[in-house]
């Protein structure tokens, strides 16, 4: 660059250097797009009908993983914001302290996917009645796919962390 050329970049190299901060962002929407978008639905007067989560729960009615169930789900819904509002944060400052967050949020985060998934598996051997059937098959490989996605986003935040990070006084 010091003799006078300019190198020019192809798209995908200019984006990348403007945007890598924003990487672990991007992961982290579309983690967090699988962690709250499946809720169930009912469209009245048409064939719209999402059956997922809720359904998936509802079978463990009147067992010891009724209520168990039902928290992993609220806690995975409200981490997942959380986590989402953390990463813009990131994005924006990409400090060390918004990094260890993140870490943490994702760890709880994958912890809780696999605490919920293991209530369905736990059921079926400890219930001759019940069987892991395709909603609850979807609902959990809906939550491991975010998890995956928000383990992504959490790599790329290690690597784009700025450690020299000064919090200025506004």
């Amino acid at each position: 660059m010091g003799n006078g050329k300019v190198v020019q970049l192809s798209w995908p190299q200019r984006w990348y250097q403007y945007n890598k901060q924003k990487i672990p962002m991007i992961f982290t929407l579309i983690g967090t797009f699988f962690f709250t978008a499946f809720l169930d639905f009912n469209v009245q007067t048409t064939e719209f009908k999402l059956e997922s989560h809720i359904s998936a729960i509802r079978k463990f009615l009147n067992t010891p993983y009724n209520n168990l169930s039902a928290f992993y789900l609220f806690a995975m819904y409200l981490i997942a914001i959380i986590q989402l509002f953390n990463t813009f944060g990131f994005a924006k400052k990409r400090s060390p302290m918004g990094l260890y967050l993140i870490t943490f949020l994702t760890l709880l985060q994958v912890t809780i996917v696999s605490l919920y998934t293991s209530i369905f598996f736990v059921e079926q051997a400890n219930r001759l009645d019940y069987t892991i059937d395709s909603v609850a098959r979807f609902s959990f490989t809906v939550f491991i796919i975010g998890g995956i996605l928000f383990i992504i986003g959490t790599v790329f935040a290690w690597f784009y962390v700025d450690w020299k990070y000064v919090k200025e006084v506004e």
